[in-house]
Protein backbone atom coordinates (compact mmCIF):
# COMPACT_ATOMS: atom_id res chain seq x y z
CA UNK A 1 0.00 0.00 0.00
CA UNK A 2 1.55 3.35 -1.06
CA UNK A 3 1.67 6.29 1.33
CA UNK A 4 -1.51 8.30 0.35
CA UNK A 5 -3.26 5.63 0.83
CA UNK A 6 -2.02 4.68 4.03
CA UNK A 7 -2.33 7.92 5.56
CA UNK A 8 -5.34 8.74 3.58
CA UNK A 9 -6.97 5.53 5.33
CA UNK A 10 -5.34 6.75 8.97
CA UNK A 11 -6.68 10.49 8.57
CA UNK A 12 -10.43 8.69 7.93
CA UNK A 13 -9.65 6.55 10.92
CA UNK A 14 -9.05 9.23 13.13
CA UNK A 15 -11.07 11.77 11.85
CA UNK A 16 -8.64 14.24 10.40
CA UNK A 17 -9.11 16.12 7.53
CA UNK A 18 -5.61 17.62 5.48
CA UNK A 19 -6.02 21.12 8.22
CA UNK A 20 -5.90 18.93 11.33
CA UNK A 21 -3.22 16.93 10.13
CA UNK A 22 -0.89 19.88 9.57
CA UNK A 23 -1.28 21.32 12.51
CA UNK A 24 -0.80 17.64 14.98
CA UNK A 25 2.36 17.30 12.10
CA UNK A 26 3.53 20.73 11.61
CA UNK A 27 4.09 19.92 7.86
CA UNK A 28 2.42 22.33 5.36
CA UNK A 29 -1.21 22.45 4.45
CA UNK A 30 0.36 22.34 0.83
CA UNK A 31 2.96 19.68 1.41
CA UNK A 32 -0.04 17.13 2.96
CA UNK A 33 -1.82 18.02 -0.14
CA UNK A 34 0.95 16.90 -2.07
CA UNK A 35 1.15 13.84 -0.74
CA UNK A 36 -2.17 13.00 -0.66
CA UNK A 37 -2.07 13.37 -4.15
CA UNK A 38 0.90 11.39 -4.63
CA UNK A 39 2.94 14.29 -6.14
CA UNK A 40 5.31 14.42 -3.85
CA UNK A 41 7.06 11.95 -1.21
CA UNK A 42 7.81 13.84 2.46
CA UNK A 43 11.37 14.15 3.80
CA UNK A 44 12.57 12.27 6.84
CA UNK A 45 11.21 15.22 9.35
CA UNK A 46 8.10 15.40 7.62
CA UNK A 47 7.79 11.63 7.84
CA UNK A 48 8.37 11.50 11.21
CA UNK A 49 6.25 14.15 11.93
CA UNK A 50 3.22 12.71 9.95
CA UNK A 51 3.91 9.27 11.56
CA UNK A 52 4.03 10.79 15.09
CA UNK A 53 0.30 12.43 14.49
CA UNK A 54 -1.33 9.84 13.23
CA UNK A 55 -0.21 7.22 15.80
CA UNK A 56 1.96 4.59 13.86
CA UNK A 57 5.65 4.15 13.40
CA UNK A 58 7.83 5.69 10.63
CA UNK A 59 8.82 2.16 9.23
CA UNK A 60 4.98 1.77 8.20
CA UNK A 61 3.86 5.01 7.29
CA UNK A 62 7.32 5.19 4.67
CA UNK A 63 7.51 2.01 3.39
CA UNK A 64 5.27 0.80 0.70
CA UNK A 65 5.91 -3.14 1.39
CA UNK A 66 4.55 -3.06 4.83
CA UNK A 67 0.68 -3.33 4.86
CA UNK A 68 -0.39 -3.53 8.41
CA UNK A 69 1.65 -1.77 11.03
CA UNK A 70 3.33 -4.15 13.41
CA UNK A 71 1.23 -5.11 16.52
CA UNK A 72 3.63 -3.00 20.00
CA UNK A 73 3.29 -6.29 22.34
CA UNK A 74 4.48 -3.81 24.34
CA UNK A 75 2.13 -1.50 23.88
CA UNK A 76 -0.54 -3.09 26.60
CA UNK A 77 -3.00 0.46 26.56
CA UNK A 78 -6.95 -0.71 26.27
CA UNK A 79 -8.78 1.14 23.64
CA UNK A 80 -10.31 3.39 25.67
CA UNK A 81 -6.74 4.62 26.93
CA UNK A 82 -5.88 4.99 23.38
CA UNK A 83 -8.82 7.67 22.54
CA UNK A 84 -8.05 9.13 25.96
CA UNK A 85 -4.44 9.67 24.44
CA UNK A 86 -5.53 10.75 20.90
CA UNK A 87 -7.84 13.42 22.60
CA UNK A 88 -4.66 14.34 24.63
CA UNK A 89 -2.54 14.72 21.33
CA UNK A 90 -5.22 17.00 19.82
CA UNK A 91 -6.14 19.14 22.56
CA UNK A 92 -2.15 19.84 23.27
CA UNK A 93 0.44 18.22 25.77
CA UNK A 94 -0.37 21.69 28.49
CA UNK A 95 -3.59 21.65 28.29
CA UNK A 96 -4.07 17.90 28.93
CA UNK A 97 -2.06 18.34 32.13
CA UNK A 98 -3.97 21.06 33.03
CA UNK A 99 -7.07 18.99 33.21
CA UNK A 100 -5.57 16.31 34.79
CA UNK A 101 -4.27 18.82 37.66
CA UNK A 102 -7.51 20.01 38.19
CA UNK A 103 -9.36 16.02 38.08
CA UNK A 104 -7.00 15.28 40.34
CA UNK A 105 -7.40 18.88 42.66
CA UNK A 106 -11.68 18.04 42.29
CA UNK A 107 -11.70 14.35 42.63
CA UNK A 108 -12.83 12.19 40.20
CA UNK A 109 -16.35 12.46 41.04
CA UNK A 110 -16.66 15.95 40.95
CA UNK A 111 -15.05 16.72 38.07
CA UNK A 112 -17.42 14.08 35.85
CA UNK A 113 -20.35 15.41 37.42
CA UNK A 114 -18.68 18.83 35.89
CA UNK A 115 -17.69 17.64 32.82
CA UNK A 116 -20.86 15.67 31.66
CA UNK A 117 -23.26 18.73 33.01
CA UNK A 118 -24.68 16.81 35.63
CA UNK A 119 -24.58 18.89 38.82
CA UNK A 120 -27.78 20.72 38.63
CA UNK A 121 -26.61 22.53 42.28
CA UNK A 122 -23.02 23.80 43.15
CA UNK A 123 -20.88 20.65 43.27
CA UNK A 124 -18.63 21.87 46.32
CA UNK A 125 -20.35 21.88 49.17
CA UNK A 126 -19.89 23.97 52.51
CA UNK A 127 -19.65 22.71 55.97
CA UNK A 128 -22.91 23.84 56.57
CA UNK A 129 -24.65 22.36 54.28
CA UNK A 130 -24.08 19.20 55.63
CA UNK A 131 -24.88 20.29 59.21
CA UNK A 132 -21.42 20.79 60.22
CA UNK A 133 -20.38 24.27 61.77
CA UNK A 134 -18.37 26.37 59.48
CA UNK A 135 -14.81 27.03 61.34
CA UNK A 136 -14.29 31.11 62.05
CA UNK A 137 -11.71 32.54 62.37
CA UNK A 138 -10.79 34.78 65.39
CA UNK A 139 -10.06 38.39 64.67
CA UNK A 140 -7.19 40.30 66.32
CA UNK A 141 -9.88 42.98 67.46
CA UNK A 142 -12.84 39.78 68.78
CA UNK A 143 -12.83 39.10 71.85
CA UNK A 144 -11.26 35.97 72.55
CA UNK A 145 -13.59 33.33 75.10
CA UNK A 146 -12.63 33.40 78.57
CA UNK A 147 -12.95 30.25 80.60
CA UNK A 148 -15.47 30.21 83.22
CA UNK A 149 -14.82 28.46 86.29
Amino acid sequence: MELKQKLQMLMKSRNLNGQRLARLSKVSDSEISRILQGKSRPGLDNALRLAQAVGVSLDYLADDRIDVEPSQAEDALTAEDQKILGLCKKIGHEEALDIMKAVQRMGYEVAMARLLGIAGRPVIERDDQIGEPRPTALSSNAPRPTASA
